[in-house]
């Protein structure tokens, strides 16, 4: 059953398997290998078909117009990178040398345009590298961090080249950190295990996830498990499963997905908006569902749409629970006599064929009880201070009140310190939660420390990427 939640990296690639492209010093994506499939990498075309066969781990790159298969780690395609200087004969002026004589005004290049150009169609990629290196006047003068800058950004622009990776739970993890970070809510790795650990998930437990990291912990919770227990991924406003199917997860039987305004009806009044509100009718305690349109997108003419478009559709929280105690696909939820027939199809479509989710179900109240509760909030495309994010923090403080057992536990990933900081002043208050804590995982790579040579300093990514609120439920019988 180990195949059925991840991918046997020790096979060649074979049709239909989803591969990891890593482009050289950049970052890369997912594909899915099938034959007469091309897509663009590196400035140009790939064949897909062109990977079945070969290993996890093989490097391509483009030379003479043809994309060819290299050996990993290659000298002959790294012999430029020796002018780097390994040491210096002085560490004392290792340490005072900086780059403040030498003056960036094109002239240390002893080739012209024409002659790169020339030598791109002659040569292979590392030898116009090499030579460029070799007749800069400038390069040996610079220390060993600007010479490794000139290296990558020459790299980038004559070198085409990336590394086929599988898609494991790292690989995938770090490939969407590292191109697509708002895809997964900035959820790195290293968060991702803090999680896993906190919430110390065992076979055979019942976990209620909520994912807005487009599936990453819904497989990272589904490979734990291994096919035991249950998983209720809670169907809400940015929930996807496409990772789930990247990692090559082929076991569903124990995944139930459930609508999320179906199963927590919160009260929002702290954080609803005046646009949250009914003008009409002034409804006090609007559910999740229906402050859906607190993140209005504008359209040319400058009026508010909604992005509800393929949400899933409210379901009123006073409908009876099923007597039957297996699972059944849920249905639509009663409409109005107003509504015409079209507008009733689209809601039956709207609830039934979420794209990308699995069917919904109609599980009793009380037949859900979790020993974890884990998820993250993010939602990355509003414009302004979203107060979803509040409302969806809260609704997993209530979960938890409903559905987690005693001594159970409780780990959210988020992004704002303001709703982190609410939900742990809010456990901490209650008599039921113990063990709270608030973590903040701060990036080794970007941090500032004497004599560090090169942080990572970019406005794309942050240094902290989020916050972590954990707590274990116990019974208010057992405290003072």
């Amino acid at each position: 059953m180990v195949l059925q939640f991840s991918r046997d990296v020790s096979r060649p690639v074979a049709e239909n398997d989803t591969v990891i492209l890593m482009i050289n010093n950049k970052g890369g994506f997912t594909a899915k290998v099938e034959r007469g499939k091309t897509i663009k990498i590196c400035k140009d075309t790939f064949h897909l078909e062109s990977l079945i066969g070969t290993s996890y781990g093989d490097v391509f790159t483009k030379e003479h117009g043809e994309w060819i298969k290299i050996r990993h780690g290659d000298p002959q395609y790294r012999q430029y990178r020796s002018r780097i200087m390994e040491t210096y004969a002085d560490k004392q002026n290792a340490l005072c040398t900086d780059n403040r004589d030498i003056i960036d005004d094109n002239t240390s290049q002893k080739l012209s345009y024409v002659d790169i150009q020339q030598l791109k169609k002659d040569c292979m990629a590392h030898e116009v590298i090499e030579t460029i290196v070799d007749n800069s006047e400038t390069f040996a003068k610079k220390n060993k961090m600007a010479q490794e800058k000139y290296i990558r950004r020459k790299e980038s622009r004559h070198v085409k080249l990336f590394y086929v990776r599988p898609c494991d739970l790292y690989n995938i993890c770090d490939c969407y950190f590292n191109s697509f970070p708002h895809k997964i809510g900035y959820l790195n790795f290293s968060n991702l295990g803090m999680m896993l650990h906190l919430a110390n998930i065992t076979y055979n437990n019942r976990v209620m996830v909520l994912d807005h990291a487009l599936g990453l912990i819904t497989g990272a919770v589904s490979q734990r498990l291994a096919g035991s227990g249950k998983i209720y991924r809670l169907v809400s406003k940015g929930v996807s499963d496409k990772i789930v199917h990247e990692l090559g997860i082929q076991y569903f039987d124990n995944i139930f997905s459930i609508d999320m305004s179906r199963y927590i009806t919160m009260n929002i009044n702290a954080v609803a908006t005046k646009e949250t509100l009914d003008p009409q009718n002034g409804d006090p305690n609007p559910t999740i569902s229906e402050a859906y349109t607190t993140c209005p997108s504008k359209d040319t003419n400058g009026n508010d749409k909604s992005n509800n478009s393929k949400g899933p559709v409210a379901i009123p929280d006073n409908s009876d629970p099923m007597s039957d105690e297996s699972a059944k696909r849920l249905e639509p939820a009663d409409v109005s006599e107003e509504q015409s027939s079209e507008q009733r199809d689209t809601k039956k479509q709207k609830v039934n064929h979420i794209h990308g989710i699995y069917p919904l179900y109609n599980i009793p109240k009380e037949d859900i009880c979790c020993q974890v509760i884990i998820g993250n909030i993010a939602f990355n495309k509003c414009d302004q201070l979203n107060s979803l994010v509040s409302a969806y923090t809260e609704a997993m403080k209530l979960a938890a009140d409903m559905y987690l057992e005693m001594g159970g536990r409780l780990v959210i990933f988020g992004q704002q310190y303001q709703p982190m900081a609410e939900l742990q002043a809010m456990l901490t208050r209650s008599d039921e939660y113990v063990n709270v804590k608030f973590d903040e995982i701060f990036c080794r790579e970007y941090q500032m420390l004497p004599l560090r040579t090169h942080p990572v300093m970019t406005t794309e990514l942050r240094p902290c990427c989020g916050f972590i609120v954990s707590a274990t439920k116990t019974s208010r019988d057992i405290l003072p």
